[in-house]
């Protein structure tokens, strides 16, 4: 009469153990792939410019004063269950494809789900406004186009692994220059890893 061997129990004993190992760590493996692919996924935040206001300040001593001071009020929706950490954010505004204005904001946090509001001076170089022949037909009919980009850099955590963002919103704004204030908005906004 042949008896099994302790070694082949052993081994199967052994066998046994490592396969449920395998299965556990491939159950946690795919756990936290399905939690980066849901609920961790870095969705775009969304940019509104809620108002605008544009100031000429006095001008000292000369005839036409040579900048205009525009004020936003902006809110950056942050849809994301992290929050985003961002440095101070870089604002360029266009008349036609050259430069009028730039100016950086403070840096901040958007909360997770949550909105942030921000609030920038934005100087804006009426040298250049009126060195373009279109501005002056723009505001005899009372309409303003600018175009504005804003580029924030920033981090988020993910799982305590900091990832790198960037984040840029491009906003074409029509003000209307009987009371210097915003008409309409479209942006769009991109972002990188």
């Amino acid at each position: 009469m042949d008896y099994p061997s302790r070694s082949s129990g052993r081994s199967r004993t052994c066998f046994i153990c490592c396969g449920v190992f395998v299965a556990l760590i491939i159950v946690i493996v795919a756990v936290v792939a399905a939690l980066l692919l849901t609920v961790y996924k870095v969705r775009d935040p969304t940019m509104r410019i809620n108002s605008l206001s544009v100031e000429i300040p006095s001008s000292g001593g000369s005839l036409l004063p040579t900048n205009m001071v525009a004020t936003t009020d902006a809110s950056v929706k942050n849809p994301n269950i992290l929050a985003l950490h961002y440095r101070n954010p870089n604002i360029t505004a266009y008349y036609h494809d050259q430069l009028v204005g730039q100016s950086e904001a403070l840096p901040g946090v958007a909360p997770a789900r949550g909105t942030v509001m921000m609030k920038t001076k934005l100087n804006l170089n009426i040298t250049k406004l009126l060195d373009d022949p279109r501005f002056v037909d723009a505001f005899m009919k009372g309409l303003i186009e600018l175009n504005t980009t804003v580029f924030v850099g920033g981090k988020v955590e993910i799982l305590s692994v900091s990832h790198h963002v960037d984040v840029v919103f491009n906003c074409t704004l029509t003000v209307d220059v009987t009371t210097f204030s915003l008409k309409n908005q479209t942006c769009w906004q991109h972002m990188w890893f």
